[in-house]
């Protein structure tokens, strides 16, 4: 699995066909509203759905809060995904 943040999260899914030729999914979205992606990488699940973490601060309060205290609190959270076909 290889992901890519830019505006959005993206994931593409790499896997290997009959011929043993490597071949990479359209992009699927992951990404969520307000929030700044500083890392992701993917995770080792072995065979399980393929799963990525982010480290990413979420600013929604921030943009809303005149006084510039929410932006002193906001935290990284790290929020797990795994694709199972559709992106959960």
């Amino acid at each position: 699995m290889i992901s890519a943040v830019e505006k959005a999260k993206l994931v593409y899914i790499l896997n290997r066909d009959a011929a043993a030729n490597l071949t990479i999914s359209s992009p699927l979205e992951a990404h969520k509203n307000q929030a700044i992606v500083h890392h992701i990488v993917g995770l080792d699940v072995g065979f399980e759905n393929p799963t990525f973490a982010a480290l990413e601060v979420e600013y929604s309060d921030a943009d809303q809060d005149p006084t510039g205290e929410a932006f002193n609190n906001a935290e990284k959270v790290t929020p797990h995904s795994d694709i199972s076909g559709s992106l959960c």
